[in-house]
């Protein structure tokens, strides 16, 4: 039935019949038929301990996978399916075993997986560390599920880090603009609640400047590097250290009006003043900075002078010096031409004497 269909969708629920052999069947089917399939749910189905079928065989308008509720471990390479953009594996308890294959699909972006479900899926902090560190430089993922693992403030952290990275304005405009929503297990702890606003925060801040990375990293910058207060909480909750001052030695120097400007402005004159009083040794620094490499100038053209008089004294020396030895020589030399010449003479005439 499968092999002479054109199925577009496919959903088989519950059935305590189905094993791993089963779906590898199927899939061979729904590739025969010739791969039209764009939705595949199979859910339920405690039998199915893995689903490596699906790198055997490629179904290339397959868009949405939903694998809920079986027994899977692993996640097999889908490079190959370029259009699937929704993965759901709640229910999996894939563990240690099968996150490091779910980070390299991620890492990679391809497939551009658009949606991933992982609720209950036995992830742990370590777990969540390796998916947050995988989202770093992707940009297809808009939504994420998380809920039902046991996942600590480590963890979370993570995630928070992944969207606002505060420990450096590069770090800020590195961090991950694409995420949109991110289902974390919650708690009503206070902390943790602060911990959840911050993530929100960052969420909200993405799907204003959907596909505009550079206005998002200009407004995280200015929601987070340039309020003293948000810096603090979000270092805090991170784990880096704050210190206002270590701002400004990472803006150029003509872009500081603007950004002073600009402090004032969105966060009001206190912010402005903070800052101002905190980095005075930074601006001290700048400015002596520009007298320490005019005073450098001024001494290089002062040396520049020097050696070209003592080039020209040198010059005048040898000079003086060569002439009198040209003189000298000079001298010696007629004085022994003349007397060689007065013996010649004086010889000649003994000559003709003889003669």
């Amino acid at each position: 039935f499968l092999k002479n269909s054109h199925l577009t969708r496919l959903e088989i629920s519950e059935n305590e019949h189905a094993c791993a052999e089963c779906f590898r069947l199927i899939i061979d089917a729904l590739q025969v038929q010739g791969g039209s399939i764009e939705s595949l749910r199979i859910r339920g189905c405690e039998g199915i301990d893995s689903i490596s079928a699906l790198e055997h065989h490629t179904l290339p308008q397959l868009r949405v996978l939903n694998v809920d509720q079986n027994n899977i471990r692993s996640l097999p390479s889908l490079e190959g399916y370029l259009n699937l953009e929704r993965l759901s594996l709640e229910g999996n308890w894939i563990g240690r075993r099968g996150y490091p294959s779910i980070a390299k699909l991620l890492q990679k972006g391809t497939p551009p997986v658009k949606s991933l479900d992982l609720t209950f899926t036995g992830m742990r902090d370590l777990e969540a560390e390796l998916i947050a560190g995988s989202l770093r430089q992707n940009t297809s993922l808009n939504h994420l599920r998380l809920e039902g693992n046991r996942v600590s403030d480590e963890g979370r952290s993570a995630f928070l880090k992944l969207l606002c990275d505060v420990s450096s304005i590069k770090n800020t405009c590195n961090s991950n603009h694409t995420l949109r929503s991110i289902e974390l297990p919650r708690s009503l702890d206070p902390e943790l609640a602060l911990m959840f606003n911050y993530i929100d925060i960052a969420m909200i801040t993405n799907k204003a400047y959907v596909g505009n990375a550079r206005a998002v990293s200009r407004a995280k910058v200015v929601e987070t590097q340039l309020c003293s207060y948000t810096r603090m909480e979000l270092s805090r909750l991170q784990l880096v250290e704050c210190r206002y001052n270590s701002i400004l030695p990472q803006i150029e120097p003509v872009l500081l009006p603007n950004v002073l400007a600009m402090v004032g402005d969105v966060h009001g004159q206190s912010e402005l003043y903070r800052m101002l009083n905190a980095a005075v040794s930074d601006l001290a620094s700048i400015v002596n900075k520009k007298t320490a490499l005019k005073e450098r100038m001024t001494d290089n053209e002062s040396r520049i002078l020097s050696l070209n008089t003592e080039y020209a004294r040198e010059k005048s020396a040898l000079l003086v010096e060569y002439e009198r030895r040209l003189a000298a020589l000079s001298v010696g030399n007629l004085h022994q031409t003349a007397a060689l010449a007065a013996e010649n003479s004086k010889l000649q005439k003994e000559l003709e004497y003889i003669g």
